[in-house]
C-alpha cells in the first residue's frame, strides 16, 4: 500500500490567469456589461465595487491521500487546475516559484496530512461543472517490481464539480484513493492514475475516523498465510449502515450485487505503544459501515480479489469531528 508524508515545505502557487475584473468573467447571478470608456472606469461607485465583490469566492484547494500496496513513492507533477463553469475555463497555474510543475509524492499524505495546491484564489461565485487537474508526463511511481512512468489519460484528471458560494472562503481537498486510482495494464511497461479512485470533498462537510484494530484480529488464523503480520492489513469504508455483509466487495465491483467501498485506510503498526491503527480522512458526514481485512495486499484494480473480512463496524461520521472505532 501507498505511504505518504507530510511534507515541510508548501509553495504558494504562482497564478497564470489573474482576475483583473471579476465582472468580466462567466458568473451564476446576472452581473452587468464589462468595458467602457476611460471616464466610466474613472467615475465606478463605491457601491460598485461592493456590488462586484458580493460575487466573488475565495478558493482554497489541498491534495490528500489514501495508500495502495506495493509502492513506495507516487511521484505526480501537477502543472494547472482548470475550473469549468458557463464560460471559458479559469485556469490557475500551480507550478513552482522557479516555473517547473509542482512536484508532490502522494504516498507523503495518508489519513488527515494534505499539501496545499492553490491557496485562497479569487474566482467568480456559482456553479462549476467540474475541475481539471493537468498532469505531466514526467509523474512516476515507484514499486517493489521497479519504477515505471505513471500516465494519465490526456494528462488530465477530470473531478466532479461544485458552487461557489458568494463572499465566502472555502476550502475543497483532492482525495486521491491510490487502491481504485493506479492500474497496471497487462503488457504496458507504465501505470494508469484514473479519476475514479478521485474525489474532491468540501472541507466544512466532512470528518475523521480515527481507529485500532486489535492484535487478535492481526493474528487471526485467515491471515498466517502472510509472511509479514504489519503488511497487508487495511480497512474498507461503505456508506450506509444495516448492510449485507456478504456483498461487501473490493474497489473493483465486478460481481453484480457487490457493494463498492468509498475509500480505504491501511492499518499501520505503531511499534512504541505497539498497536494497530488507522486513519480515513476527508469522509463525508454521514452513515458508514468499515471492514477489516489482513489480506489487503491482494486487492488489485479492475479484478475482483475474493478475500474475507475479520471484523466489520458501523459508526457515524459529523462533519468537523474526529470519531474514534475500534474492531476487536
Amino acid at each position: 500500500m501507498l505511504h505518504l508524508v507530510l511534507t515541510e515545505n508548501v509553495t504558494v502557487p504562482v497564478i497564470k490567469k489573474k482576475l483583473r475584473n471579476a465582472a468580466c468573467l462567466p458568473l451564476l447571478f446576472a452581473l452587468g456589461a464589462c468595458g467602457g470608456s476611460g471616464s466610466d472606469s474613472d467615475t465606478v461607485s463605491e457601491n460598485q465595487n461592493t456590488d462586484t465583490e458580493r460575487f466573488i469566492t475565495n478558493f482554497t484547494l489541498n491534495i490528500s491521500d489514501a495508500p495502495v500496496d506495493n509502492a513506495s513513492e507516487v511521484m505526480v507533477y501537477f502543472r494547472e487546475v482548470e475550473l469549468i463553469g458557463n464560460g471559458d475555463p479559469i485556469i490557475i497555474d500551480v507550478s513552482d516559484s522557479t516555473g517547473s510543475p509542482r512536484m508532490i509524492d502522494l504516498l507523503t499524505l495518508q489519513g488527515e496530512k494534505f499539501v496545499n495546491l492553490i491557496d485562497d484564489f479569487e474566482i467568480p461565485s456559482g456553479q462549476y461543472s467540474h475541475l481539471r487537474m493537468v498532469i505531466e508526463e514526467d509523474s512516476y511511481i515507484v514499486m517493489d517490481s521497479g519504477t515505471y512512468p505513471l500516465s494519465v489519460p490526456g494528462q488530465k484528471l477530470k473531478l466532479d464539480g461544485f458552487v461557489a458560494e458568494p463572499q465566502t472562503d472555502q476550502t475543497f481537498t483532492v482525495e486521491f484513493d491510490l487502491r481504485k486510482s493506479l492500474v497496471n495494464p497487462v503488457g504496458k511497461n507504465e501505470v494508469f492514475l484514473k479519476p475514479r479512485g478521485v474525489r474532491l470533498v468540501r472541507n466544512d462537510t466532512v470528518g475523521t475516523l480515527l481507529g485500532r484494530v486489535s492484535m487478535g484480529l492481526i493474528n487471526d488464523a485467515d491471515c498466517m498465510v502472510k509472511a509479514d503480520a504489519h503488511r497487508g492489513n487495511a480497512v474498507y469504508l461503505y456508506e450506509g449502515i444495516a448492510l449485507d455483509t456478504s456483498m461487501l466487495g473490493d474497489d473493483a465491483d465486478l460481481q453484480s450485487g457487490e457493494i463498492r467501498p468509498v475509500t480505504s485506510a491501511n492499518v499501520i503498526y505503531d511499534d512504541t505503544a505497539d498497536t494497530y491503527n488507522f486513519t480515513l480522512g476527508y469522509v463525508p458526514a454521514g452513515d458508514y459501515t468499515l471492514a477489516f481485512s489482513c489480506l489487503a495486499y491482494q486487492d488489485e484494480p479492475e479484478t475482483d480479489e475474493d478475500f474475507e473480512f475479520q471484523a466489520v463496524e458501523e459508526t457515524v461520521v459529523v462533519a468537523g469531528e474526529t470519531t474514534p472505532v475500534t474492531f476487536n
